[in-house]
């Protein structure tokens, strides 16, 4: 098969010889490099120029985004899967894999920062997102935000209704209430649920015994994460889709205001430490 090409998300891959898929995935592999080595060249002056903490510089990434060529790729050994199901772009992953590539250039406290935020268009209006990234990724971004990302979000504000029911009456929570979740979401419990999703997608444990530690990682559990939302979609009632989506969406606006809140002291805390040390200085002189 054809090596996966992120810009060619739409069509289907044709059978070619062993030395053509080669021939295909160093040419993408060469041209992934050669994305990486222009980026750097754009960032590099951002440190010259202070603008670490505006806008060029995030624009750049977008932008190199939009010339990615791969839907996945190992990386000293690690697996990314930027791509899931052919259909929701996990844009992040690929920033984060892009900016670790460019080492000092740009801090990479202020770019976790950046990316660590869950916002829908990482900050900028939809058009201005839409450019940098181009049609296609911004179709596939949407994707995986609503299918993977307030999914995600969905489940917990389920689990923490669960919770909050049960200690208000008293009952002991353990992670088999919490199982409830999937089944409510769902109709059935996770366990069960990851199985049928190991089945139809082929996935193979890298040792038989190890059901979780060998087959979870980042990009399975998106994975398991978009089929799930895929499945409900094909379940659930137009209404109680829309019901779910507003309930998944206002869980993780309430968790990104916490995180939000979370920065704010810990910074807080960083600029007292660094007055204790100045008067400290200061008495010492």
């Amino acid at each position: 098969m054809r090596s996966p090409n992120l810009n060619d998300t739409n069509s289907t891959n044709p059978v070619v010889s062993s030395q053509e898929s080669k021939a295909t995935a160093d040419s993408l592999a060469k041209e992934a490099n050669e994305v990486i080595a222009r980026l750097k060249s754009e960032l590099a002056p951002a440190v010259t120029d202070s603008d670490s903490e505006g806008e060029a510089w995030k624009i750049s990434v977008l932008e190199t985004i939009a010339k990615w060529p791969l839907a996945n790729e190992q990386v000293a050994g690690e697996r990314f899967d930027y791509l899931i199901g052919g259909e929701a772009f996990d844009w992040r992953l690929l920033a984060q894999r892009l900016l670790s590539d460019c080492g000092m250039t740009i801090g990479e406290e202020v770019w976790r920062d950046w990316l660590s935020d869950p916002v829908l268009f990482a900050g900028f209006e939809e058009a201005e997102f839409m450019r940098a990234v181009g049609v296609d990724k911004f179709r596939s971004h949407l994707s995986y935000f609503y299918g993977v990302t307030v999914e995600q979000s969905l489940v917990t504000a389920v689990e923490e209704e669960i919770t909050h029911r049960r200690v208000g009456a008293g009952r002991q929570l353990n992670d088999q209430a919490l199982e409830q979740a999937y089944e409510i979401l769902y109709g059935n419990s996770r366990d069960q649920l990851w199985e049928v999703f190991k089945l139809e997608i082929g996935l193979v444990a890298v040792r038989k015994g190890w059901r979780h530690r060998d087959e979870h990682s980042l990009g399975s559990e998106d994975a398991f994460t978009y089929w799930l939302f895929k499945l409900r979609m094909e379940r659930s009632d137009p209404a109680k889709i829309a019901s779910d989506t507003r309930k998944g969406l206002a869980k993780l606006e309430r968790m990104r205001q916490n995180n939000v809140r979370r920065q704010k002291m810990v910074h807080s805390d960083d600029l007292q430490r660094q007055m204790g040390k100045r008067r400290k200085r200061r008495t010492k002189a």
